[in-house]
């Protein structure tokens, strides 16, 4: 065998294949490397070292587009295939994926669910996840509905639930405007921050510290407890949120919890399976780990 034939079978780098294929489907090294997330050098140097395995030229360089040489155009049929039957293979070992749609109240779905969502993900590699707000509504069935009720006893809930306790939180800035004191009636001489037209987390606290909700610093209304947190993030004044939606703005300071022993049930977050789901194995036992108490 003389040294051309040896030459002539020894393999290009296997790793560049998929960015020579991007290249060529954008006609531009730019692209192609936006479509893989890395930067157009790195998709350059890949080129550049088949060209160099091969011998031949495989693109032609312009201005701001790359063109494939004859060469480049026979080697893209043989690669492609390559690539396709690769793929066909790995999608023929993986496990059978299965998809959970769950439908929640947005700010139960960003605070407490999707910074948790990892490791479910990482126990169930297999499952897709699709996540839709409740207000927004959606045109997928859902396989897992959550909804919010009302209430301050836990045995009126349905079994399952994840039971939603308020505090009082404030700015560090909008903080240090109360007295030495700080006792728990002083909030009401500040700006009250209310996610309800009737202010409902803020009389069941004031129950609960002992006095009527009279706010004497004035009020605050907002639609969605999202944006009432996002209020009180900003020192537009005292707001109530589940301890759990903002525990990483208390854990870094933007946020301080004010009387935090006081935190009465406000609701729950009732859940539901649709009947015909089937949903992945383990999703509810997952769920109740967390930190929302779950109802047994």
């Amino acid at each position: 065998m003389n040294k051309t034939q040896t030459r002539n079978m020894r393999l290009p780098p296997l790793g560049a294949l998929p960015a020579f294929a991007a290249a060529a489907k954008a006609g531009s090294l730019t692209s192609a490397a936006a479509e893989m997330h890395v930067t157009p050098g790195a998709v350059s140097r890949q080129v550049k070292s088949l060209e160099h395995a091969l011998g031949v030229m495989l693109f032609r360089r312009r201005h701001n587009a790359i063109e494939l040489t004859e060469a480049g155009r026979h080697f893209l049929v043989h690669v492609n295939s390559a690539l396709s039957t690769l793929e066909t293979g790995a999608r023929a070992i993986l496990p059978d994926r299965s998809r959970l749609v769950i439908q929640a109240p947005i700010t139960l779905a960003r605070r407490w669910l999707i910074p948790r969502l990892g490791s479910y993900l990482q126990e169930n590699p297999a499952v897709d996840i699709s996540i839709h707000s409740l207000a927004l509504g959606s045109g997928e069935t859902a396989d897992v509905t959550v909804t919010y009720r009302r209430g301050t006893q836990i045995e009126t809930f349905a079994r399952g639930s994840l039971v939603d306790r308020t505090i009082a939180v404030s700015s560090p800035q909008l903080f240090s405007s109360l007295s030495a004191g700080r006792e728990p009636g002083q909030v009401l001489d500040l700006p009250l921050l209310l996610d309800t037209a009737d202010g409902w987390s803020w009389h069941r606290w004031c129950e609960c510290a002992g006095f009527a909700f009279e706010p004497r610093g004035g009020t605050l209304v907002f639609d969605t407890d999202e944006a009432a947190i996002d209020a009180c993030i900003s020192g537009l004044g005292v707001g109530q949120a589940n301890p759990s939606f903002v525990e990483r703005e208390l854990r870094s300071g933007q946020l301080l919890a004010l009387s935090p022993t006081l935190a009465p049930i406000v609701g729950a977050y009732e859940i539901a399976k649709a009947q015909s789901a089937r949903l992945p194995q383990g999703f509810f036992e997952w769920l109740s780990r967390w930190d929302l108490p779950t109802l047994a």
